[in-house]
C-alpha cells in the first residue's frame, strides 16, 4: 500500500532567513505542530525544524531557522506505507517531506495521518506487543529539579505522573520548555539588545529596556523547586495491555495525545507507556520477524551506502561468533561542519547488544560509507577478541546472568 492517501500539503513554511523567536513563536502557537518546512534558494526544499530540535538546547531569538534545520529522508507519493514509517522512526521525525521526480516538494506525509490510513490493520497487535515496559514515573509532589534530572539522565522525553498506583497526569520535555519560557520572560525586565515587533533591530535611541533581567536568576532557582502537579498535563488517559492497536490509536486522536499509559487492567497500577513511535514501529515488522534487528539513525547521511549493505555487514559480525546471540543493532551517523571536496565528515557509532555483552565501535571518516567501515573494523575486532577469551561453560552461565543486567539496563536507558 502506497502513502498516496496520506499525503496532505497543509503544513507550514518559512524562509531560512527567519529568526528563531518566530519559529518558536509559531509552535507555541500550535501545540501539535512537530516540525516546519524550510525554503532554501530558488524556492527549493530546503529542509525541516523540529519541535524537538528547538526545544534541545538553547537558541538565540535572533539565530536564523538555518542554524537548527535538518535533512529528514524524503519520499516520493508511491511509497509503501511500511518503508515511511521506518525512516520515520530511524529519522526521528514525524513528518516526511513527499517530493516528486524532479525534487519538488509536493506535500507532506504525518505521522497520525500515515497511521490513520491504516487503522483498520493495526488492529492485528494489541498493547501488550508494542509498549515500552518499566518507565520510569514521578510523583505529583516531585519536585521540577528532580523531573529535569531524570530526563536528561534517562533520555526520556516524557514521564508518566504516579500518585500512588494511579496515573494522574504526563510531564514532558516540550511541558518543561513551555512553562519556563512562559514564567521566565515575566520575570526578564528588557535587554541591552532590544528589538522591534517583528524582531529587527534597533537603534540605541530607540531602545526601552527596564532594568535588564530582574529576578530571573533568582526565579530559575524557585522554579527547580516548584512541584510537578504545577506543570504536568492532565487527565493522563490509559489503556489495558489486551487492546488493539487501533483502539489505542483511536483513543490518542480523540484525546489529541501522543501516549498513552499502560495499565495491566483497568484501575490497575501503570507498568509502561505506548507511544505514536511505538504504533510507527509496529507497521515496520512483518509476519516472518519481531523488531529488526538492526537500526539505523541518521539515514539521510547515507550516500553509496545502503541501509542493506549496513545490515549484511552487521551479520557477517554476528556470523563469526556463533555462540553468539544478537539482541539488537545501533548504528548512527552524524555529520560534522567539516568537509573535504564536498564530503561531510561523518562519525559512525556502532553498537552491538547480546547475550555475550555489548559491543561498540567508532569510526569517524569523510563520507558516511568509509565511516561505517572503520566503525565496524572496530567491532569486528572487539567481537574476536571476545570470542578468544571465551570461558568454560560453567563461567560463561556466569557471564551470561551479568549479561541480563547490562541489556535491562540498556532497555530502560534507550526508551524515549
Amino acid at each position: 500500500m502506497d502513502i498516496n492517501d496520506a499525503v496532505t500539503t497543509d503544513y507550514v513554511d518559512v524562509n531560512p532567513g527567519t529568526r528563531l523567536g518566530k519559529i518558536r513563536g509559531l509552535f507555541d502557537g500550535d501545540q501539535n505542530l512537530k516540525a516546519i518546512v524550510v525554503w532554501g534558494e530558488s524556492d527549493k526544499f530546503a529542509g525541516i525544524v523540529t519541535r524537538k530540535d528547538l526545544v534541545s538546547s538553547h537558541h538565540d531569538p535572533q539565530e536564523k531557522v538555518q542554524s537548527v534545520v535538518r535533512h529528514p529522508p524524503t519520499v516520493t507519493r508511491d511509497e509503501d506505507v511500511r518503508e515511511t514509517a521506518r525512516l520515520m522512526v530511524e529519522g526521528q521525525v514525524k513528518m516526511l517531506p513527499v517530493l516528486d521526480d524532479d525534487e519538488v516538494l509536493r506535500g507532506v506525509v504525518n505521522a497520525k495521518d500515515l497511521l490513520a490510513m491504516v487503522q483498520d490493520n493495526l488492529g492485528a497487535l494489541d498493547v501488550s506487543d508494542v509498549y515500552t515496559e518499566n518507565v520510569m514515573s514521578v510523583a505529583p509532589d516531585t519536585v521540577l529539579g528532580e523531573v529535569i534530572h531524570t530526563i536528561r539522565t534517562h533520555r526520556f522525553t516524557r514521564l508518566p505522573v504516579v500518585d500512588d498506583t494511579d496515573a494522574v497526569g504526563m510531564i514532558s520535555l516540550y511541558d518543561l520548555v513551555d512553562f519556563t519560557t512562559r514564567k521566565m520572560s515575566k520575570e526578564q525586565g528588557g535587554n541591552n539588545n532590544a528589538t522591534d515587533s517583528f524582531e529587527g533591530e534597533v537603534s540605541k535611541s530607540q531602545q526601552r529596556t527596564h532594568g535588564g533581567w530582574g529576578e530571573r536568576s533568582g526565579f530559575q532557582a524557585r522554579m527547580t523547586d516548584l512541584p510537578v502537579r504545577d506543570v504536568m498535563s492532565t487527565p493522563c488517559e490509559t489503556i489495558p495491555l489486551d487492546v488493539g492497536l487501533d483502539e489505542a490509536f483511536e483513543k490518542m486522536q480523540d484525546h489529541d495525545y501522543s501516549s498513552l499509559v499502560v495499565v495491566p487492567e483497568e484501575f490497575g497500577t501503570p507498568v509502561g507507556i505506548v507511544t505514536i513511535t511505538d504504533l510507527l514501529e509496529a507497521l515496520t515488522w512483518t509476519g516472518e520477524e519481531e523488531r529488526a534487528d538492526v537500526q539505523v539513525y541518521g539515514v539521510d547521511l547515507l550516500d553509496v551506502l545502503s541501509r542493506e549493505e549496513i545490515a549484511d555487514r552487521i551479520d557477517g559480525i554476528d556470523g563469526k561468533y556463533r555462540e553468539m546471540d544478537l539482541l539488537e543493532a545501533n548504528v548512527r551517523f552524524h555529520k560534522h561542519k567539516e568537509q573535504m571536496r564536498g564530503s561531510p565528515l561523518v562519525r559512525c557509532t556502532i553498537r552491538l547488544f547480546t547475550d555475550e555483552g555489548l559491543f561498540s565501535g567508532t569510526g569517524e571518516e569523510y563520507g558516511a560509507g568509509p565511516a561505517f567501515k572503520d566503525a565496524a573494523e572496530t567491532v569486528e575486532r572487539n567481537v574476536l577478541d571476545q570470542k578468544q577469551r571465551t570461558s568454560p561453560r560453567h563461567q560463561k552461565e556466569q557471564e551470561r546472568e551479568r549479561t541480563v543486567n547490562l541489556v535491562e539496563w540498556w532497555a530502560a536507558t534507550e526508551t524515549s
